[in-house]
């Protein structure tokens, strides 16, 4: 296929096939798009979709990146995917597209640093095939380090970068009689907004989904949705011992499902020298992450859940935390992760708190916590992975992070960030 793709746009250069291409890469295209089945009911992360379905016809996928420098890949040198083994394109520009010169496509390879986008773009991908299926993506970033919300959403110039990209998309395919659409957005943000003392994130997450979602079917001319992907911002402890933003973050899902879509924590992936941002293979491994939620939503047409509290419960000590859980059962891990104390739960209340005494594994889907004695103050709190120590960097080992897991392959899904209500 790629060489259809790249022969219409005239660049029979860059249509060679790799050695490691799948066999089917010189398939014809065909002109019209596939009707997308009826989203499937859910109840739980477990059955939110079922496997995904074989997908008929051959559509180009546009997947926009945006946010602060970890949308980027800052920190990422080297890149590590120099080859395309799919279909999957960019522009000629890069995957760091900006604005200009979006002339043509070529085929999707790094330059100077991993993002996780076109690791997103390749588990998609190559899990597609896997099924019988075809899924060829499109990615192009912009991304503003450091940005706050206000500096990002819609009337600035990080903005209009997101239009104008896919405007340009728009009118190639147009050209190229290739059928387009665009599935999602994709950020990774949050540390400008810590430092910007931003108390409304989830509302600004939720206006802007709806924001681009607007502008960007009014380019594409499509009525299916366009979901906005973000992880929860885990390197606060270069600032504070806490941070408001991912709490933030997983509201936004909550509050708006299928529209705000939390993909799950970022304290999981391997971060570098400064604390701050991944490495290249970081990065890789959050594309990994991002792939996983956007197949569960875009290609089965099913519902993403990260692993999250459902019901949390108590009787007198005893905390029963029950949780949304992707691939049963939980796993409390200090293999993968540094011991955390409680396995990264805190108890809080107006005090005097009782500290926590055990935690355990008490069903697939089920933490037990119990205290020292029964609290008696008001203001209850079950909070995970929430304090960390000031200066620490983020990761696994030394920031802010929990012990719990799910049993789906490597990588498995980490418990996210939250801070709930204990009756």
């Amino acid at each position: 296929m790629r060489a259809a793709w790249l022969l219409a746009a005239g660049l029979v250069a860059c249509a060679r096939t790799p050695l490691d291409a799948p066999a089917d890469a010189g398939a014809p295209i065909p002109t019209s798009t596939a009707t997308a089945p009826a989203p499937s009911p859910t109840t739980t992360a477990r059955d939110a979709a079922p496997d995904a379905p074989v997908l008929s016809g051959r559509t180009l996928h546009h997947v926009l990146g945006t946010g602060q420098s970890l949308a980027s890949g800052v920190g990422g040198a080297p890149p590590l995917s120099l080859a395309q083994p799919y279909d999957n394109l960019m522009f000629g520009t890069g995957v760091l597209a900006g604005a200009t010169g979006l002339t043509h496509f070529v085929p999707l390879v790094e330059r100077d640093v991993e993002t996780m986008s076109t690791s997103l773009a390749t588990t998609v991908t190559r899990a597609a095939r896997a099924t019988g299926g075809e899924h060829d993506l499109l990615v192009s970033v912009h991304a503003l380090g450091g940005a706050p919300y206000r500096l990002m959403k819609k009337g600035t110039a990080p903005y209009a970068v997101t239009i104008a990209q896919a405007t340009a998309a728009r009118a190639i395919t147009r050209d190229l009689g290739i059928p387009y659409d665009i599935t999602a957005v994709t950020s990774a943000d949050g540390g400008g907004d810590h430092v910007d003392l931003n108390t409304h994130l989830a509302d600004d997450l939720a206006e802007w989904q709806h924001d681009l979602e607007a502008d960007l079917r009014a380019i594409s001319g499509q009525t299916a949705p366009i979901p906005l992907f973000v992880t929860q911002y885990a390197s606060w402890t270069e600032y504070a011992p806490t941070s408001p933003i991912p709490i933030a973050q997983l509201r936004a899902h909550v509050e708006h499902p299928g529209q705000v879509i939390a993909v799950g924590p970022r304290y999981p992936f391997t971060y570098g020298p400064d604390g701050v941002h991944l490495t290249n293979e970081g990065y890789r491994g959050m594309g990994e992450y991002y792939a996983r939620a956007y197949r569960r939503v875009v290609v089965e047409h099913g519902t993403w859940e990260p692993l999250r509290p459902k019901t949390i419960t108590r009787s007198g000590a005893v905390i029963t935390a029950r949780f949304l859980v992707p691939t049963p059962p939980l796993v409390l891990d200090t293999t993968l992760a540094a011991a955390t104390s409680a396995m990264g739960f805190e108890y809080a209340d107006d005090g005097p708190t009782p500290a926590i005494a055990s935690v355990v594994i008490g069903a697939p889907d089920t933490v037990i916590i119990t205290l020292a004695a029964e609290p008696t103050a008001v203001n209850r709190r079950l909070r995970y992975a929430y304090t960390g120590v000031q200066g620490a960097h983020a990761g696994l080992q030394t920031g802010a992070h929990g012990n719990l897991h799910d049993s789906e392959a490597a990588p498995p899904n980490w418990c996210v960030i939250f801070d709930e209500a204990v009756p």
